[in-house]
């Protein structure tokens, strides 16, 4: 058993994370204290994980930093933004919300990430890579036109750095001078590996403290000098040597001395006293600071030690050793017991990458591009398996798109694999270099519709902001097999820019994939599914989208099981169709509903309702009117996301809380069924 679970076993009852339940008692810890403290704080995180499933490497790795901004700084009236913001629990657990860490990313409980709906020590909504130091930015040009006292503070990852919107703020900031504070949390990791040159660079100041120690003997030297008898020529004369030196050298943080910011460290970020120390020699300096920190993700928890990518995120009862309970007065200490973890089938993310792995030897122009999240998208083993035909740009979404246009451009057939929710911060590449010029790239689109995240990770705008672009073709799979071979078509035929969008969940049908089988389909054209009332005619239509086909089979059964029990015969069930393409819509199929008998119309979408695939049919209806005014339309009900911000929660609950789990569905059906 792991060294870190006697640790746990041995847990003082009386230990200091029970005491300190509100800042200022924090601030009265000594520094062997504060060490016990941040113990005890993994402790408590790994434990709680292990229930409630979240973000581990790297709140482990954050602890000393956390507890450190919290005894030098003043929160909230100090301002301390994070990136990301997954790597907030420490955070909340200081600041009055550690009684609701066991409600961490459920449903109405706490939120995984930052947000100051939750509490005013939760200075700005954080979710999304490398917006810390624009915020920053931005506060503190608010706070000196108010002549307001406070400090700001972006905590931010060698991640986030780099992303393009960080670099842009770090270099507004150093023209504009202001009072601003970067601590750059270094674990050489984001979702996945980090990559680049900017990455490079900050091995290199980890790998060098020459420039420190000449740095230190300057210093000495100039305290004697300072009170030596020289005259003024000759102290001008050592100033401008001592400049001189400091631009020959290379210095750690020369990069960002150059652009304005002062630099100081690396710190061992696992040392609070020198964290602490670090910051206080920093607070009261008015000019840009960056104070550079290397920290190791996963601290703490051997398993995490060894593999921060897998233990980046863990879901509930995946960790072990821990505690199943923690350990609270006259108790004894509780044996680990592992959890049964039930076996899962496969995600339509292994779907995807497996899918490209085969296809590439069929396609020998056909490269893979993603924006820092190969791990979490799958395309990692592509890369293992093709590295020279995959790109990792680390957090550039909109590099990644703008290359994967001059890629097609130039002949290659380019697949930018890419989470929903991240494809926003690309859009103006998505239309401008790649939908204008018709370029046939390929996104897959991960995690589109509802996620567990909360409001910033939703993926439910996609199918809104694409459709709206001219050249574009938009798909949506109903299980695994149509993904496959959504996307083998695609290669082979695409013309232009083509989305594939599939959930964060199981593949329906993931188990009836054939390897290397695949089948060049028209995935312009809709699929009339069968049902078990085929033979009836019916007066109700139901278009699904990708991910509610399964949703509206589990309704119809629903509908056919009631209907048995209560008069023994099935009633005519609605027509269903798989409605593939949101764009270009297909006009046949729609026009034989309008021309037929078809009086009612159901759309479903695990999307936005605004802009959406209903949108999109009730459009065409308003077209069809034009040309056919006296024609009886089928009423159209467009199902899907309202027009709010989707909490946190699992996906069930979220789908159910939107009216788009098969039990509502089945309820609705009946309900204008009855109404005909």
């Amino acid at each position: 058993m792991y060294a870190f679970a006697n640790q746990v076993n041995t847990l003082l009852i009386n230990s200091l994370i029970d005491r300190i339940t509100s800042l200022p008692e924090l601030k009265s810890l000594s520094f062997a204290e504060l060490t016990t403290l941040a113990k005890e704080i993994r402790e408590e995180i790994v434990r709680n994980l292990n229930k409630t499933g979240g973000h581990l490497a790297s709140n482990l790795g954050i602890v000393e930093i956390t507890l450190a901004l919290h005894y030098v700084f003043d929160s909230p009236n100090d301002k301390i933004l994070f990136d990301v913001g997954h790597q907030c629990y420490v955070h909340k657990m200081l600041t009055g919300r550690r009684d609701q860490f066991n409600t961490l990313r459920q449903y109405k409980g706490l939120s995984g990430f930052i947000n100051p709906l939750e509490s005013d020590h939760d200075a700005f909504l954080a979710g999304h890579s490398s917006t810390s130091v624009s915020l920053a930015v931005g506060m503190a040009i608010a706070r000196d036109l108010l002549d307001q006292k406070h400090k700001v503070i972006a905590l931010i990852g060698d991640g986030g750095l780099t992303g393009g919107m960080a670099l842009e703020a770090i270099n507004h900031l150093g023209h504009l001078g202001k009072d601003v504070l970067i601590i750059l949390n270094d674990n050489e990791m984001s979702i996945s590996e980090n990559v680049g040159g900017f990455s490079q660079y900050m091995k290199r100041i980890k790998e060098t403290y020459f420039y420190r120690e000449i740095k230190e003997k300057i210093h000495q030297i100039e305290d004697k000098l300072e009170q030596a008898p020289l005259d003024t020529d000759l102290r001008t004369m050592i100033k401008l040597v001592k400049k001189e030196a400091k631009a020959k050298i290379e210095t750690p943080g020369i990069v960002f001395e150059k652009l304005g910011v002062d630099y100081s460290g690396p710190i061992d970020g696992h040392n609070i006293q020198a964290v602490i120390k670090a910051l206080n020699a920093v607070k009261d300096k008015n000019n840009p600071q960056l104070v550079h920190i290397i920290t190791q993700k996963g601290k703490g928890y051997a398993p995490a030690e060894q593999d921060a990518i897998k233990y980046h995120g863990v879901s509930a009862h995946s960790l072990e050793p821990v505690l199943t309970e923690p350990i609270t007065k006259n108790s004894e200490p509780v044996p680990y017991k592992p959890q049964p973890v039930k076996a899962k089938g496969k995600t339509y993310s292994e779907i995807f990458s497996q899918a490209l792995i085969e296809l590439a030897a069929r396609e020998p122009n056909m490269v893979v591009i993603t924006p820092a999240t190969a791990e979490g998208s799958g395309v990692v083993r592509f890369g293992k398996a093709y590295p020279d035909r995959f790109f990792d740009v680390a957090i550039c979404e909109q590099h990644a798109v703008t290359m994967a246009a001059g890629m097609a451009k130039a002949g290659l057939k380019p697949v930018v694999s890419i989470y929903s929710t991240f494809l926003q911060r690309a859009m103006d590449q998505v239309i401008h270099d790649v939908a204008i010029l018709k370029l046939p790239v390929i996104f897959g689109i991960d995690r589109a519709g509802l996620v567990e995240d909360g409001e910033t990770h939703q993926g439910v705008f996609d199918i809104a902001y694409l459709r709206s672009i001219p050249n574009f073709t938009l798909l949506a799979p109903k299980d695994a097999v149509e993904l496959r071979n959504m996307l083998f078509s695609a290669l082979k035929n695409a013309d232009g820019p083509t989305a594939i969008r599939f959930p964060r969940s199981q593949a329906i049908a993931g188990d009836n994939i054939e390897a290397n089988k695949f089948t060049n389909i028209d995935y312009q054209k809709w699929e009339v599914l069968e049902t078990s009332s085929s033979t009836m005619t019916s007066s109700i239509a139901v278009l699904a989208y990708g991910s509610m086909v399964d949703v509206a089979q589990q309704a119809l059964k629903l509908i056919e099981e009631k209907s048995n029990k209560s008069s023994g015969k099935v009633s005519a069930l609605p027509w269903l169709i798989n409605a593939r393409s949101s764009k270009p819509l297909d006009e046949k199929i729609l026009n034989a509903l309008f021309s037929g008998r078809i009086e009612k119309i159901i759309t479903m979408e695990e999307a936005c309702l605004a802009g959406g695939f209903g949108s999109a049919i009730l459009e065409w209806a308003s077209l069809r009117k034009l040309n056919y005014p006296n024609e009886k339309q089928p009423e159209i009900f467009c199902l899907g996301v309202k027009d709010q911000f989707i909490e946190h929660g699992a996906r069930n609950i979220l789908l159910k809380n939107q009216g788009l789990d098969a039990e509502s569905i089945a309820n609705l059906i009946e309900h204008i069924n009855s109404a005909l």
